[in-house]
């Protein structure tokens, strides 16, 4: 009820302040006509798979803004997902709860005010971020670039913007084809459509003397169980079965957890017991960069439908991912080395509230599959 209302109240403070903050008309020929010395990117949601496919557009803006300095507006949870990205130079962090503290949310202000930006691209994937449209207006840009937001029930992008990108609510094509498509339909494009995750030298470092510590030599084998949504978790008992049979081959194995997986951690640690600390070993807790330098240094990965999962399919690692509910078609990274495998399409969904159906697919499928991918040590 307390977010219902807050959105309430954020979405009548931009329409009446509209009339005040409206920016100067552009047409796309006319955008790609600007020679912007700072531009602005504001995506501030916190998905990090969303966020690992939307580095083609930042790849796309220094393509074809080479000269200008580009800043991102991100949430916290994504600041290492981007942090040393290629085609970023400025990162600025948003934190919702800023809301709740005046004080921290005019510093933030301040900061992305003092950028100085003269462009501001107003990013959106399948919804209107009302804040993300005030963080635009408010860094005192000359244009303000953004998504049409009737197709998320709000006539407001029209009288704010300076002009508007198409967008749409469902994903029907692939993911980064989908973050993509607004900036090609205003002429802003890039031929390559990789993703981008780079761990800083530091965090290589650390993952290293983690693996030292943990006495994990090269070649060792990753897992990652959980998800942000219950619906994409395969039960904790397939996991397990499937890390004994690795273990039977002599594997070792590294299980990557963030905040959110501690029920599905301590699941699967109670089923292995007497496997931890042997055979399988846990991660300390670590940053999402320090985490993906670990991720970096493993022979294969096994994983649900989740963040980690693209961050996979940027550092090439030889990954099998599990989808339940989410189409691999439209989420998985468009990669090589990226496998999924899907709930069969017959399911039963007697458990659906909790696995999504994921609980049909089959142990030894999942494990046929990962075994036999291509080694990295062996590439």
């Amino acid at each position: 009820m307390r977010q219902k209302t807050a959105q309430l109240m954020k979405k009548k403070l931009i329409a009446l302040t509209a009339p005040l903050v409206r920016r100067r008309p552009l047409v796309p020929t006319q955008l790609l006509e600007l020679r912007p010395a700072r531009i602005l990117v504001v995506r501030q949601q916190n998905q990090m798979g969303d966020m690992v496919c939307a580095t083609p557009v930042f790849r796309a803006l220094r393509e074809n803004f080479p000269e200008a300095e580009i800043g991102l507006v991100t949430a916290p949870v994504n600041v290492e997902v981007v942090r040393h990205n290629p085609h970023l130079d400025r990162i600025f962090t948003f934190d919702q709860r800023m809301w709740r503290n005046p004080g921290r949310l005019l510093a933030f202000l301040r900061e992305v005010r003092g950028f100085q930006a003269e462009l501001v691209f107003v990013l959106a994937s399948v919804s209107f971020s009302v804040t993300s449209a005030g963080i635009g207006l408010a860094s005192g840009a000359k244009w303000v670039v953004g998504a049409d937001s009737l197709p998320f029930g709000l006539d407001l992008s029209r009288h704010i913007f300076s002009l508007e990108m198409p967008s749409r609510k469902e994903v029907t094509g692939h993911a980064i084809e989908h973050s993509l498509a607004p900036m090609r339909a205003i002429g802003i494009n890039t031929a390559d459509l990789s993703t981008v995750v780079v761990p800083a030298p530091g965090e290589l470092a650390k993952a290293e003397e983690i693996r030292l510590e943990l006495g994990l030599e090269q070649g060792f084998w990753a897992i990652h169980p959980g998800a942000g949504k219950k619906q994409n978790i395969w039960p904790a008992a397939g996991f397990a079965q499937v890390m004994r049979r690795a273990l039977e081959m002599g594997a070792r194995i590294l299980l990557l957890h963030g905040p959110a997986d501690r029920e599905v951690l301590a699941e699967l640690e109670e089923l292995l017991a007497d496997e931890m600390g042997r055979g399988v070993l846990a991660a300390p807790p670590c940053p999402v960069g320090v985490g993906a330098a670990l991720l970096d240094g493993a022979d294969r990965f096994l994983c649900n439908d989740t963040g980690i999962m693209h961050i996979a399919g940027a550092l090439g690692v030889p990954t099998l991912a599990l989808f339940g509910p989410t189409d691999p078609d439209l989420w998985k990274p468009p990669v090589d080395s990226v496998k999924a495998l899907r709930r069969p399409a017959d399911a039963t969904n007697d458990r659906a509230y909790e696995f999504g159906g994921m609980e049909n697919i089959d142990p030894e499928r999942v494990w046929m599959a990962w075994s036999t991918l291509p080694s990295r040590a062996g590439s």
